[in-house]
C-alpha cells in the first residue's frame, strides 16, 4: 500500500507542477496585448514551475525507493523465480570457481537447495541471481577464498550508507524479461551479411538525396526537385525490405543488447562508489567499463525506437538503418570484448547477491558465523536447526575423525537431521554464516543419497540407482579435501540379508577414507558391526493417548523401540494384522 502511496505521490507532484506551468503559459499568452514583457517573464516562469516539478517528482521518487528499499531488508522477497532461466544462465556463463567444488545434481536436490535459495534471493539484478546461485552451488574450500568472502558480506552489514546508494543504483538495472544477454556474452554471434558494406553506403545515398532536394527546391528547380525525391522514395522502400529481412533474424538480441548496455551504465555508477572492504572489486569494475565504455552509446541508439511516443525514430530508421547498423557494429565489439563484459556482469552480480546474503543473514539474528578449519576430520555443532522448517528442533553433535550411524524409528526425525547436518555445511561455506549457536567444523565437500528415485524411463530400480549414486559418492572422494557424506536408509532397496551384509562393508571401507560418514538406517544389526568406527545415536519416541510423540532429539547410542506396526494400529490397521504381526517379533 505505501509504494502505490509513494507512486501516486510522485504522479499528483508531477501533474500538478505540471498544471500550474500550463496555466502560467496561457495567462502570460492572454496578457500579450496588454503587457509585452508580462508575455516573456510568465512564460519564463512557467519553464521554471515545470523545471521544479520535474526535479522534485525525482527526488520524492528517490526518497521513495530508498525508503522501499530499507523495509524490505531483512526480509524474503516474495516473488515467482524462473529458476529455468537462472538455471539456464547458470550453465551458460560457465562462471569460474576458484577454490571451490561444485554440488552434485542429486546433493543439490537433497537439500532442496531451490526452497534455499528462494530465502536468501533478495537480488535486485538478473546477474545477482545468476551469481547467487553460483554462490550456493560452488561451496568453498579455500581458507583465503572463503575470509575474502566473508570480508565482503560484512562489508552489507556495517555499511549502511554505501549498502543503499548500491542498491540504487542496481534498482535502475532491474532484471531481464524475455533478454538472455549470458547467450549474448558466451554463445555464436550473428555474423554480418555479405553485402554489409553496401549497408554502410546506402544511407549516406539517402542523406545527400535529402540535400540535393532541398537545394533543388530553394533554387526553384521544381522539375528536378522530383528526382532526388523518387530516389528517397525507393531507398526508403529498399531499405524497410533489408531491414525486416535481416531484423528476424536478430531481433531476440536486440532486447539482450539493451540489457548489457545497461549493465555498462550501471558500472559507470558504481565504479565512482568507494568502501572498504570491496576496494579490489570496485577498481576491477572500474578497469572492465573503462574498456567497455565504447558499447555504451551503441546500445542507447539501438533503445531509442522502444522510448520514442511518436514512431519517428523508426521513419529514420527505415531511411538511414540506423538499428541494423549499429547492432553489427556492438556485436563486433562485444566480439572484442568478451572478457571484459563477463568480468563486468560477474563483478557487478556479485555485489549484488553478496549484498541479498547480507539480508538474508540479518533475517536470522541468531544465525552464528562459522569456525572452518583446515587441517583434520571435524564436525562440531550446537543448537543446529533446519532454515526450512518452521518451529524447529534444535539439536547438537560432535564427531573428530570418524562418522556416524544414527538409528531409530519412522518419522522421528533421521532424515531432517542429515538434511540439517549438510544444508549448514554448505551454508558455512558459502554465505559464511549457519543456523547453529555453534558450527567448527572442517572445509567439507559435501555428498548426499537421500531421495533416490526409481527410473522408469531408464529403467533403473530404486536399488540400482541408488548403487550407482554411492558408487559416485566412493569415486568422489578426494586427497586434499574431506568428504562429508550424508547417507539415508542405506540400500534400502533391497532385502535385509543382503542390505545389512552390502551397507556393512561399505561403511568399513569409507571410514578408511578420507571422509566423515553420517548414516540413517532401521537396521539395529549395523550398529554392532560398526561400533568402534563409528558413534552411534538415536531418536525415538513415546506412545500416549494421542497416539505418537516424537521429541526429534538425537540421543547417544542404539535406537531401544521401533514403531512400524504402532503405525499401522495408529492409522487403524484391523487388529488382526497388528496383534499378529506383534506375535511375530517377540
Amino acid at each position: 500500500m505505501s509504494n502505490i502511496k509513494n507512486w501516486l505521490i510522485g504522479k499528483n507532484v508531477r501533474a500538478m507542477f505540471g498544471a500550474a506551468a500550463l496555466a502560467i503559459a496561457l495567462i502570460s499568452f492572454y496578457m500579450y496585448n496588454l503587457i509585452d514583457k508580462l508575455f516573456a517573464i510568465g512564460f519564463v516562469i512557467a519553464a521554471l514551475v515545470l523545471v521544479y516539478g520535474i526535479y522534485l517528482h525525482y527526488k520524492l521518487g528517490k526518497i521513495a525507493l530508498l525508503n522501499q528499499l530499507r523495509k524490505q531488508w531483512g526480509n524474503p522477497l516474495k516473488i515467482e523465480r524462473d529458476f529455468k532461466r537462472i538455471k539456464d544462465a547458470y550453465k551458460t556463463m560457465r562462471l569460474n570457481g576458484q577454490g571451490c567444488y561444485q554440488l552434485d545434481d542429486q546433493t543439490w536436490s537433497d537439500l532442496h537447495m531451490d526452497d534455499i535459495y528462494s530465502l536468501a534471493d533478495r537480488n535486485l539484478t538478473s546477474c545477482g541471481q545468476v551469481l547467487l546461485y553460483n554462490v550456493l552451488r560452488k561451496p568453498i574450500i579455500k581458507n583465503t577464498a572463503w575470509e575474502k568472502r566473508r570480508e565482503a558480506i560484512h562489508v552489507f552489514h556495517k555499511n549502511v550508507d554505501f549498502r543503499e546508494k548500491l542498491q540504487m543504483i542496481l534498482h535502475k538495472l532491474g532484471k531481464q524479461d524475455k533478454e538472455q544477454v549470458e547467450i549474448l556474452l558466451t554463445g555464436e554471434l550473428p555474423i554480418p551479411p555479405k553485402f554489409w558494406v553496401l549497408l554502410e553506403i546506402i544511407p549516406y545515398i539517402g542523406l545527400v538525396s535529402a540535400i540535393v532536394a532541398f537545394v533543388l527546391f530553394r533554387l526553384g528547380k521544381i522539375n528536378l526537385f522530383v528526382f532526388p525525391l523518387l530516389l528517397i522514395l525507393n531507398l526508403s522502400i529498399v531499405n524497410g525490405i533489408i531491414r525486416n529481412r535481416l531484423k528476424k533474424g536478430i531481433l531476440p538480441y536486440f532486447t539482450s543488447i539493451g540489457y548489457l548496455g545497461k549493465i555498462i551504465n550501471t558500472a559507470k555508477q558504481i565504479k565512482d562508489l568507494s568502501v572498504n572492504g570491496l576496494d579490489s572489486q570496485l577498481e576491477d569494475i572500474s578497469k572492465a567499463y573503462d574498456k567497455c565504455k565504447v558499447i555504451n552509446n551503441k546500445t542507447y541508439a539501438l533503445g531509442l525506437e522502444q522510448v520514442d511516443p511518436f514512431g519517428l525514430y523508426s521513419y529514420i530508421n527505415i531511411l538511414f538503418l540506423i538499428d541494423i547498423r549499429m547492432f553489427f557494429r556492438v556485436i563486433r565489439d562485444i566480439d572484442k570484448l568478451r572478457e571484459d563484459l563477463i568480468n563486468l556482469y560477474t563483478l557487478i552480480g556479485e555485489l549484488d547477491a553478496f549484498c541479498s546474503i547480507a539480508s538474508f543473514r540479518d533475517s536470522y539474528p541468531s544465525l552464528s558465523e562459522p569456525v572452518l578449519l583446515i587441517q583434520g576430520i571435524k564436525y562440531e555443532v550446537e543448537d543446529m536447526v533446519h532454515p526450512l522448517i518452521a518451529n524447529p528442533v534444535a539439536n547438537s553433535i560432535s564427531l573428530e575423525d570418524k562418522g556416524a550411524l544414527i538409528t531409530g524409528s519412522n518419522m522421528s526425525g533421521k532424515s531432517t537431521f542429515l538434511r540439517s547436518t549438510a544444508v549448514n555445511a554448505v551454508l558455512a561455506q558459502t554465505i559464511c554464516g549457519t543456523f547453529t549457536s555453534k558450527y567448527r567444523a572442517s572445509f567439507f565437500k559435501v555428498t548426499t543419497s537421500i531421495s533416490q528415485n526409481d527410473n522408469l524411463m531408464g529403467g533403473k530400480s530404486y536399488y540400482l540407482a541408488e548403487a550407482e549414486a554411492l558408487l559416485d559418492m566412493l569415486n568422489g572422494v578426494q586427497a586434499n579435501i574431506p568428504s562429508l557424506c550424508i547417507i539415508d536408509e542405506i540400500f534400502r532397496g533391497t532385502n535385509s540379508k543382503e542390505r545389512i551384509a552390502a551397507a556393512s562393508q561399505l561403511l568399513k571401507y569409507m571410514s578408511k577414507l578420507n571422509a566423515m560418514t553420517i548414516v540413517a538406517t532401521h537396521d539395529i544389526e549395523l550398529t554392532n558391526i560398526v561400533k568402534g568406527k563409528y558413534d552411534i545415536y538415536y531418536f525415538d519416541e513415546n506412545v500416549g493417548e494421542q497416539g505418537l510423540i516424537f521429541d526429534y532429539h538425537l540421543k547417544s547410542g542404539v535406537s531401544p523401540t521401533t514403531n512400524a506396526i504402532k503405525i499401522l494400529d495408529y492409522l487403524g490397521y484391523p487388529k488382526e494384522i497388528v496383534e499378529n504381526s506383534n506375535a511375530m517379533i517377540q
